[in-house]
């Protein structure tokens, strides 16, 4: 049985990347989203093979169902998921709506329980398995006005690190990789005409010790071992991935 990966938000930036990623390395892929077109550009970038999980993280019930037929098609063996949808919004204490704090804690918190609650069950029967939250370096050090998005990603890590000892019992291994400023399309400046954008790309990228904004698929690397067999003894991680930032 062919071993596969399950990876949300995977139509584009770090999603996609990853995607493609584990693809190189023989897993088969399902693309969970919610834009199908992209997802099918994706999906024909996986030489490994791929399929379409078209799906809102928000309708439990479609997504049981949609992770149900997943789990149940015994094509393939999934041993690996990566929480990889989220959202970005800016916001102050002060200025933050009740809505923004429940529509971050819906998408990038609740969305990666319903993920991993679905799929809990299977890894113990098939004997492990593989999760891999993606989290923020916002969420180990927020900065500026992301008092939402920094305190939901905390507690991405903060569940990660819980469920690594829930898990480590039945082999099922938990990690989070944590981003820094990577160029992909949650943020604004990835949609500046060519000419602003590498303006915009340098300057940020001279803040970092490394020289450069990451790409996504600096990140992808990352995932793609904490997901598979290479880091069979790791779990609990948080590996931040930013270009050295943090030290600074």
């Amino acid at each position: 049985m062919k071993k596969a990966v399950l990876i949300t938000g995977a139509s584009s930036g770090i999603g996609a990347a990853t995607a493609i990623e584990f693809s190189k390395n023989g897993y088969f892929v399902y693309l969970m989203g919610r834009n199908k077109e992209r997802l099918q550009d994706v999906a024909l970038k996986c030489r490994s093979g791929a399929s379409i999980v078209s799906c809102d993280l928000s309708d439990e019930a479609a997504l049981n169902k949609r992770l149900g037929e997943v789990m149940g098609a015994k094509i393939h063996r999934v041993e690996c998921v990566v929480n990889n949808a989220g959202i970005y919004e800016s916001n102050t204490t002060d200025s933050g709506s009740d809505e923004l704090w429940s529509r971050q804690f819906e998408v990038n918190m609740l969305g990666p329980l319903r993920i991993v609650r679905a799929f809990f069950p299977y890894f113990k029967e098939q004997g492990g398995g593989s999760i891999v939250n993606i989290s923020s370096t916002l969420g180990l050090r927020p900065q500026g006005p992301t008092s939402a998005y920094s305190a939901v990603k905390a507690a991405l890590v903060n569940w990660t690190e819980s469920l690594a000892l829930e898990g480590g019992p039945l082999n099922i291994r938990a990690n989070c990789v944590c981003p820094g400023l990577v160029d992909t399309p949650i943020h604004q400046f990835h949609a500046l005409p060519d000419d602003q954008k590498k303006e915009t790309l340098d300057k940020m990228g001279g803040l970092q010790p490394l020289g450069r904004i990451g790409k996504p698929e600096d990140i992808a690397r990352a995932v793609y071992f904490l997901g598979s067999d290479l880091s069979s003894w790791t779990t609990g991680a948080v590996l931040s991935v930013d270009g050295g930032i943090n030290l600074t």
